[in-house]
C-alpha cells in the first residue's frame, strides 16, 4: 500500500482537512450549472476528486486548502487557481495575504471566514485525538530540487529556488546554506502547496550573486528523512564558453554559404541576360 494510503489510515498529527474542488464545465454540458463544486472533509488528509455522472472537460481548477494540526504550523486556509496561489489567510494576524497585491485590488476576502472553520477543525482534531488513541502516521520523505530562476551569469543577480515535494505530513524545515553559513538575507518560503495526491510541497528562495567557488546547500529537515537534516548543495557553474574549433567550423560554414549564393546570384544573372538576348 502506498505510503500517502496508510497514513490516511492512521493518526498521528491528526491533520484535518477540508478541500473544494471546483472546475468548469463544458459549455456543450447539459448540466444547467456553470460550476460543479464538491466539499470533502477527512481525517488528516483528502485527496482532491470529482463526483459526476457525465464526462466534462476541466477548464480550470479551483483549489481550497484547509487543515489543522498539533505541530507547526498549526493550520493552513488557502485557495489556488490552476495550482498558483492566491491567497492565504494569516491565522496569527487574522487577516487575508494575496499572492500578488494587485488580486487585492479586485477582489476581497474576509479572514473570519477562515477563522471559524479552523475553530471547527480544532474540534475536530480534539474528537480523532481520543478516538484514535494517539496511533502514528507515516511520514512520506520529501523530494529536494535546487535550481536557479535563471540562467547562471557570474556577478549578476539571480534567484536559487530549494523545492521540496510529495512530503507529508505538512511540517518541513528548510533553510539555505552559503559556504557552510546559513543566509538570512534575501530569504524567502511559500505556504504548504496541496498536490491531488495527498501530499505537500514548498519553494524557498534565495536572492544570490552568484560567484566562482560559491557552495549552496539547502539542508530540510522532516520526519520522513532518514537523515536529518538533508542537504542538497547547489555550486554556480556559467555555461561553457562555445571552443575556438566551433566557432571556427561556424565561421567556415557562413562563408561557404556566402560564397554560393554570390555564384548563385551571378548565374541567375547571366540567364536572365541571355534571356534578353533571345527575345531581341
Amino acid at each position: 500500500m502506498d505510503p500517502l494510503m496508510r497514513s490516511q489510515r492512521k493518526f498521528q498529527r491528526l491533520l484535518v482537512t477540508a478541500w473544494v474542488l471546483c472546475v468548469s464545465i463544458d459549455q456543450s454540458s447539459d448540466m444547467a450549472q456553470r460550476w460543479h463544486c464538491s466539499l470533502f472533509y477527512l481525517p488528516l488528509l483528502c485527496v482532491l476528486c470529482l463526483h459526476s455522472g457525465q464526462a466534462v472537460k476541466v477548464e480550470n481548477v479551483l483549489t481550497q486548502s484547509n487543515f489543522y494540526q498539533t505541530e507547526e504550523p498549526t493550520g493552513e486556509y488557502m485557495f489556488q487557481f490552476d495550482e498558483d496561489e492566491i491567497f492565504y489567510v494569516d491565522l496569527d494576524k487574522k487577516e487575508t495575504k494575496w499572492r500578488l497585491p494587485q488580486f487585492g485590488e479586485v477582489s476581497t476576502f474576509e479572514a473570519a471566514g477562515a477563522l471559524q472553520n479552523i475553530g471547527i477543525m480544532k474540534q475536530n482534531l480534539n474528537i480523532m485525538i481520543k478516538r484514535s488513541n494517539h496511533s502514528a502516521a507515516v511520514s512520506v520523505r520529501p523530494e529536494i530540487l535546487t535550481f536557479t530562476e535563471n540562467p547562471v551569469v557570474f556577478g549578476e543577480p539571480n534567484t536559487l529556488i530549494c523545492y521540496t515535494s510529495k512530503f507529508f505530513p505538512p511540517v518541513i524545515g528548510i533553510e539555505w546554506l552559503k559556504n557552510g553559513q546559513p543566509v538570512a538575507a534575501g530569504v524567502s518560503s511559500t505556504d504548504y502547496y496541496p498536490a491531488s495526491d495527498g501530499s505537500f510541497s514548498r519553494f524557498l528562495y534565495a536572492a544570490i550573486i552568484p560567484e566562482q567557488d560559491d557552495v549552496y546547500t539547502c539542508s530540510v529537515t522532516h520526519d520522513g528523512l532518514k537523515t536529518n537534516p538533508t542537504y542538497k548543495t547547489w555550486s554556480p557553474e556559467a555555461p561553457a564558453p562555445y571552443s575556438e574549433m566551433y566557432e571556427n567550423v561556424i565561421c567556415g560554414l557562413g562563408l561557404a554559404v556566402g560564397i554560393l549564393g554570390i555564384i548563385i546570384g551571378i548565374v541567375l544573372i547571366f540567364k536572365a541576360i541571355k534571356n534578353q538576348r533571345r527575345a531581341y
